[in-house]
């Protein structure tokens, strides 16, 4: 299992060109000309070319993300997006629904030894 680092800053646009032109050629078969455009024809190919995409950038895709990419320039658009840590301390009460209530230490309950 790969572990990568929760915050990362994102990739340059150049080092992005880099890796996803030369993917794209193979794996696509997009031309050199449209390659920014091309998308994915099957679901192998998009799985092929996202599991590339996350071994050379060392940062993982959600599933729920994966919808939302449907052609090479969507997958330099999520490269090109930072990842933050969510910030739970700024959020106020006030902000969050009734039903949610945010822990900041974990709370150890004894086993039951029955």
């Amino acid at each position: 299992m790969r572990i990568f680092p929760y915050e990362q800053e994102p990739p340059s646009e150049e080092h992005i060109e880099s890796v996803l032109f030369p993917l794209s050629l193979e794996v696509l078969g997009a031309s050199e000309e449209e390659w920014r455009s091309a998308t994915f024809p099957d679901l192998a190919s998009k799985f092929n070319f996202l599991t590339a995409c996350i071994e050379q950038f060392e940062r993982d895709i959600p599933s729920s993300e994966l919808s939302y990419l449907a052609s090479v320039e969507d997958v330099i658009r999520y490269y090109k997006t930072p990842v933050a840590r969510p910030k739970y301390i700024e959020l106020r009460p006030q902000s969050l629904p009734l039903n949610v209530k945010i822990v900041m230490e974990s709370i150890k309950k004894p086993l039951d030894q029955s």
